[in-house]
């Protein structure tokens, strides 16, 4: 995208598909992402889904010379297709990023050597005993392989824990729990649980002073800082922020992906599942919280009854139910 823009001079806008703007400048290749839920399926989003489409083709019928690329989870787009066909002009031109991947277990190769192997000078490191076959046969075959490969590039300490159980959701989420009990007061590790918990943070957004007493995370807003040497590892300031120029006060931090963010919300809920139930983002829990016999995919968790009463309380009292009745957590509370 950024080499087709470069050659034809133009300019690229990133945004999710909640703000879609009203209007862009001609000759904007505009790449729009979060399709159904920006960590997981939103079961109840495809209301916002089809107005996000028709602003677009609006959009699109008012500018001039403006290209789109709709960055959609395959398994997501099969799921909705029947619903989305009255949008079919916006998927002119497919591409299916993980039937190509699997032709590509050479790159892939090569990569793992580049990013992994490499890199690393210490011959008694765990990642001597890491081959691409035991990436290639874990139990976390659904996460695409090039995102595993930078986790463990990322997190090197935790390549032997992956050898001992080759699940990379487990992996990761033990480590959050470790670090937050190891050194629990440290503003790194209390910034990472807030931005979890509220999803991203911008200097400028209004300071939740509820969630960090009811946490016990003690920070502040002037205490955020980038450049802590935990918290950068994890949160990073949004791509399409940096992209767009965005001022370092305006622009939202989030993590530095999507399966991160999953993965702290695991290790929290793993903690204390009434306190997120009750405080967390609703669109996380919506995206990422079943009730208990419910069929859970890999990155979801099980909420009990009682855990589910307190989420429909909180619903209730933002005037969301209508909006969610659909929802499985919403029909499973005992109201």
């Amino acid at each position: 995208m950024k080499k087709c823009a470069g050659i034809k001079q133009w300019n690229i806008f990133q945004c999710r598909f909640t703000e879609i703007p009203n209007n862009v400048a001609e000759n904007t290749i505009l790449f729009i992402y979060g399709w159904f839920g920006l960590w997981n399926d939103d079961l109840c989003s495809l209301d916002s889904v089809k107005m996000a489409f028709q602003n677009l083709v609006d959009l699109m019928k008012r500018t001039k010379n403006i290209k789109t690329i709709l960055g959609m989870r395959s398994d997501l787009y099969k799921k909705y297709h029947q619903e989305l066909m009255k949008y079919s002009d916006l998927f002119q031109h497919e591409l299916f990023l993980d039937s190509v991947n699997t032709h590509k277990d050479a790159e892939h190769l090569k990569y793992f050597d580049e990013r992994i192997k490499a890199l690393c000078k210490n011959k008694e490191c765990q990642c001597r005993r890491l081959s691409f076959e035991m990436l290639c046969k874990g139990k976390d075959k659904i996460i695409g392989l090039p995102l595993r490969i930078n986790i463990l590039a990322n997190y090197h300490d935790l390549i032997g824990n992956y050898i001992r159980d080759p699940d990379i959701l487990k992996v990761m989420t033990d480590a959050i729990t470790t670090l937050r009990e190891n050194i629990k007061k440290t503003n790194g590790c209390n910034w990472i649980d807030y931005i979890c918990l509220k999803g991203r943070f911008s200097p400028s957004d209004e300071f939740d002073e509820g969630i960090v007493e009811v946490f016990d995370l003690r920070i502040t807003r002037s205490s955020f800082d980038v450049t802590d040497s935990i918290l950068k590892r994890y949160v990073r300031m949004r791509y399409s922020d940096r992209q767009n120029n965005v001022s370092t006060k305006e622009a939202q931090y989030v993590f530095w992906h999507p399966f991160i963010y999953v993965c702290v919300f695991h290790s929290i809920f793993q903690h204390n599942q009434n306190l997120v139930l009750k405080h967390c983002n609703v669109d996380a829990i919506l995206q990422l919280v079943r009730p208990k016999g419910f069929d859970t995919a890999y990155i979801e968790v099980s909420a009990d009854d009682h855990g589910i009463d307190l989420f429909y309380e909180r619903l209730r009292k933002l005037h969301l139910i209508e909006r969610y009745k659909y929802h499985p957590l919403v029909r499973s509370a005992s109201k």
